[in-house]
């Protein structure tokens, strides 16, 4: 049902029923494309995460809300597939950082802009104001709520306070 024109202020329950209804909507595509890539989600999370500049396993853990020993495993089976790759950091060699081979930045370059197409499609038929309107709302919820940039902002605004 279409919401045009005045718009009340709903009430708790229809805004958690929207957002757990719009979380199922991004998550089915988001595991539609993870499937296409040949990727579970956590491993294309994974490889989001380190897209433009490889991160230490600590900051990895904490980025992703996984426990080390999850972590480890999700980078051996991404590792074995050739997509990511360990490096001793050169100046702590007890602390190891996780980059993309050149392999995973092209498989996770096509998956990130598959998936950001895809969503984009998802408020295509709203106005360029409500789109702009939905997308600093969300902004603000995710700044307030500290969920740290996990597949990127290109406008720097989502990122966990240190």
């Amino acid at each position: 049902m279409s919401r045009k024109g005045h718009h009340p202020v709903p009430d708790s329950s229809d805004i958690a029923a929207a957002l757990v209804r719009l979380s199922f909507l991004v998550q089915g595509h988001y595991a539609r494309i993870c499937g296409r890539h040949d990727l579970s989600p956590a491993q294309a999370e994974l490889m989001c995460v380190i897209k433009d500049q490889a991160r230490g396993m600590t900051e990895l853990t904490r980025m992703l809300g996984v426990e080390r020993p999850g972590l480890t495993g999700l980078v051996d089976r991404i590792e074995r597939r050739g997509l990511a790759r360990r490096d001793t950091n050169p100046h702590d060699r007890r602390a190891v950082t996780v980059a993309l081979t050149p392999q995973g930045k092209r498989i996770t370059d096509s998956f990130y802009a598959e998936v950001s197409d895809a969503l984009r499609q998802v408020v295509a038929h709203l106005p360029a104001a409500d789109q702009q309107r939905f997308a600093d709302t969300a902004f603000d919820i995710l700044l307030a709520e500290r969920v740290p940039a996990i597949f990127g902002d290109s406008a720097g605004r989502v990122s966990a306070p240190e």
